[in-house]
């Protein structure tokens, strides 16, 4: 067994703080996703069910399920979406379309490109200046963006 100090503890209540933190931020954003993904992000985390068990209903193999969730938890805790959102002069509708179906939706370029008949370097281009915006707004504001202080 495993003794812990206070400082130990203390650690691990913040780090429960964040993973509740965390969880509440995935359930904000999960009506964006497409229909698939939302389900399996709320099997897993309403549900509480196992990656084997949504394995069984969905017909997935658990180790699937563990890989899209855990992709879908990045996807959703990124804040280039975000950010790019809330500065909607800066991006036209078009624009921030794009910087969705890839940071939140999670499909490529190549796919992108496809869907809105735009040639690839366009699309790498503005998905390049919303990472660039990103980076640029997390630098100037940290407390701001990530939302602690």
């Amino acid at each position: 067994m495993r003794h812990r100090d206070g400082d130990e503890a203390a650690v691990a209540t913040s780090g429960t703080a964040e993973h509740r933190e965390l969880i509440e931020v995935l359930r904000l954003r999960a009506h964006r996703l497409a229909g698939g993904d939302r389900a399996l992000l709320e099997m897993y985390l309403e549900r509480g069910n196992s990656f084997r068990q949504i394995g069984g209903l969905m017909g997935l193999d658990p180790r699937n399920v563990g890989r899209r969730i855990r992709r879908i938890v990045r996807r959703l805790t990124d804040d280039t979406y975000e950010i790019c959102l809330g500065n909607r002069d800066d991006f036209n509708g078009r624009e921030l379309t794009m910087i969705r179906d890839h940071f939140v939706c999670g499909l490529s370029e190549r796919h992108i490109s496809r869907h809105h008949a735009v040639p690839r370097y366009r699309v790498r281009a503005i998905l390049h200046k919303a990472r660039r915006y990103a980076a640029s707004a997390k630098a100037s504001y940290p407390q701001i963006v990530t939302g602690k202080s």
